[in-house]
Formats: C-alpha cells, sequence, structure tokens
C-alpha cells in the first residue's frame, strides 16, 4: 500500500563524515538585475546563505563533499537486490539538508520521507532517516541527561513507521559514543586512562538507557511488537560497554543466525588492517520471525553486509594483506577478563571483490563502514 517493495527493506549505514557546503550567492536569489550585489557584499564578502537567510529550500543550493564516494555509496546500498532499502538509517550526517540533496540529488526523490534532529556531537555528525514509508512519530532522547550530563550526544532517535500491512515498526537508530580517546599534552597515564574509563562508561550508560526504553515502550508486547534497535554501537559483541543491549532478552543480533562468528564483520579499521562488528540490526522477537519467513521464501533476501565498498591494505608485492578479526577489543582499563567469552583473533581473506574504482584506488571507498540490509 505504501511502500515500493511489497517485502520492506531495512539497512543502516554510518556514511563516515557526511557532509555538505553551500553554494554562496553575492547577490539575493532571484536577483535578475543583481542590484543587490552591493548590499550582499557588505553584509558578508563570501556572499549569502540563500536557504538560511530566505527560508527558501533548494538541493540544487549545496554540495555534496565528495560525491565520487557518495555515489558508489548508493551502488552499495542497491546490494544484493538491486533496490534502494525501503528504509535508511544513517549515521554521521551533518543535518537535515544533506540527506534530503542526497536524496533528491542523487537518489531522484526516491524517499518521500526524512527525519534528522540536530545533536550535540562537536563534529555536527548526526542520526537520520530516509524512508518510503510514511513516518508517524517520532521521539528525540537528545536532552535527557543523568547527574547534570547529557546521556546521548548523537540522539537516540525514536521513529515509528507505517509498513504496507498497516503495522507500525519502531526504530530506535543510534551512534553510540566513540572508542577515540587522544591523549592531552600535558595527561598523566592515570588521567589519559581515566578518560578511556569515562568513555567506555558513557557508551555503557548509552546503552543501557536504550535497553530501558524498550523494556518499558513494549512492557507486555515484548513478543509481539515489532522494533530494532540499529546502528552504529562502536564497540564489537563481546564488550562488556555495550552488553545491555547486545544481551537483551528482548533484541536478537539477527546477523548471528545467517553468519559465521568470523563473518559477522561489518568494520575495517586500516591502520591496524581489522575488521570487526561494530554495525548492528537487532530486533524484536517478531520481527526477527518475519525476517527468517523472508530469507526462506527468497534465499537471496538473508541479513545481508556489503562489502564492496570497503578500502584496503597491501603487502610488498601489491597482493591484498587478510585483515585480522577482533571480537574482543583490550585497552589500558579493559582486560581479556572482562570479555571471557569472547572467541580468539582470526584471520579474514580480505580479498573479496570490490567496486572496480575501489579496487584501482582504495582511497575511493564508500566508508569503512558496511552497509547492513534486512528484509522483512
Amino acid at each position: 500500500m505504501f511502500g515500493r517493495e511489497p517485502m520492506p527493506s531495512l539497512a543502516t549505514f554510518n556514511a563516515n563524515n557526511f557532509f555538505l557546503r553551500y553554494k554562496f550567492s553575492k547577490t539575493y536569489p532571484g536577483d535578475m538585475s543583481k542590484k543587490s550585489l552591493i548590499e550582499a557584499s557588505e553584509a558578508a564578502m563570501m556572499g549569502y546563505l540563500p536557504e538560511k537567510a530566505f527560508g527558501k529550500y533548494s538541493p540544487k543550493s549545496f554540495i555534496i563533499w565528495e560525491p565520487e564516494r557518495r555515489k558508489l555509496a548508493i551502488k552499495a546500498l542497491k546490494e544484493p537486490d538491486g533496490k534502494l532499502p525501503d528504509i535508511l538509517c544513517f549515521q554521521e550526517v551533518e543535518n537535515m539538508d544533506a540527506i534530503r540533496a542526497f536524496n533528491e540529488n542523487y537518489l531522484k526523490s526516491y524517499y518521500q520521507y526524512s527525519l534528522l534532529i540536530d545533536g550535540y556531537d562537536p563534529r555536527n555528525i548526526d542520526v537520520g532517516v530516509l524512508s518510503t514509508l510514511p513516518i508517524e512519530e517520532i521521539r528525540s532522547h537528545i536532552d535527557e541527561s543523568k547527574n547534570g550530563k547529557r546521556i546521548f550526544s548523537r540522539d537516540c532517535l525514536e521513529v515509528t513507521l507505517i509498513l504496507p500491512d498497516g503495522e507500525k515498526l519502531i526504530l530506535f537508530v543510534n551512534h553510540l559514543k566513540s572508542k577515540l580517546v587522544i591523549k592531552k599534552k600535558n595527561d598523566t597515564e592515570a588521567q589519559f586512562h581515566n578518560h578511556i574509563r569515562e568513555s567506555h562508561e558513557q557508551r555503557k550508560l548509552q546503552a543501557k538507557t536504550v535497553s530501558e526504553y524498550i523494556e518499558k515502550r513494549f512492557k507486555g508486547q515484548h513478543d509481539s511488537a515489532l522494533f530494532a534497535v540499529v546502528g552504529d554501537f562502536n564497540d564489537t559483541p563481546c564488550s562488556p560497554y555495550v552488553k545491555p543491549l547486545i544481551k537483551s532478552p528482548r533484541l536478537i543480533n539477527i546477523l548471528q543466525e545467517y553468519r559465521a562468528v568470523d563473518d559477522t564483520w561489518t568494520y575495517f579499521w586500516r591502520d591496524k588492517n581489522r575488521v570487526s562488528q561494530i554495525d548492528y540490526i537487532l530486533v524484536s522477537k517478531a520481527l526477527a520471525q518475519r525476517i527468517r519467513k523472508a530469507a526462506q521464501n527468497d534465499g537471496k533476501k538473508k541479513p545481508h553486509i556489503e562489502r564492496k565498498g570497503l578500502s584496503y591494505k597491501t603487502g610488498k608485492a601489491g597482493n591484498i594483506l587478510p585483515a585480522t578479526m577482533i571480537h574482543f577489543e583490550e585497552d589500558p582499563v579493559t582486560s581479556k577478563s572482562a570479555g571471557s567469552t569472547a572467541p580468539e583473533k582470526s584471520k579474514v581473506q580480505f580479498d573479496h571483490k570490490r567496486f572496480k574504482e575501489i579496487e584501482a584506488e582504495w582511497k575511493k571507498n564508500i566508508s569503512d563502514h558496511c552497509p547492513v540490509k534486512v528484509w522483512f
């Protein structure tokens, strides 16, 4: 009824610094006579920001940063069935204008509905949604706090969508706290380790808070409601810091049902030549049943990780090196004992097929993350 696909699809993708830039103008928009040129130059030597100054939106007034990478990302998002997902959940998107301009300029307005709420991340990277299915309700958790400190810098964006059969799907789109902690010039080792610990505890609080939302929101309906927690959790499945979500009895890590433990990786850290799973689609029992049915009806529609857009590392002979699969990552404040159930590290063959542009030049990769896609 609503969607373009009788069996809807859902994808999550960390688009890796998906920014856009304004096309500046030194005259008022629509001024054919150019008489406003002097006024404009007085106001700002670089010109006006037309959309912000005049409240008129036009996707042609924006330039997508690194357009070739974004075009390759579209190819990846269409895999393996040749169709864009009906629901696309983004991480690391600059603002609403970015996903709207992307949709209108690059996707020919494939998506009718778009959503993003600016957060507090200092890099201005947010979570957002593009959808062919109607968005009925949104809830933002961006200003919720504990002990005077905001819980989320990039929101836990709660979105209710109407499926083609009239059922409701509730998504919790997340980008949890990064592990990246840079040692400050005057930090002692103890101070540096404390910063790492604080980062981990923030991620754990976020995971715990999302889990609590689900407990409260679907009380008495956990087995029948259609819901999912999706996005970049910035941590591996065996980490104690995302355990409240990964081990939640209300959620199923659907990739693990269809892939061997060494084949669930979604992220490539090129500097370390490592892969791991840090991108997730965790689904409710009822949604998992629909995903299973879709996979049974069409073998090509099993939960999918698209890896053709990744970069690589080469050896002296120019061959692509195997990568190391990490299930649990130790650091100065997290010992192996904290993740004692984690499998050992293993080697992953990494010379899989890539888009020809990336095979020729690894820097043209779409992201260091893979799109993850399911059908239901």
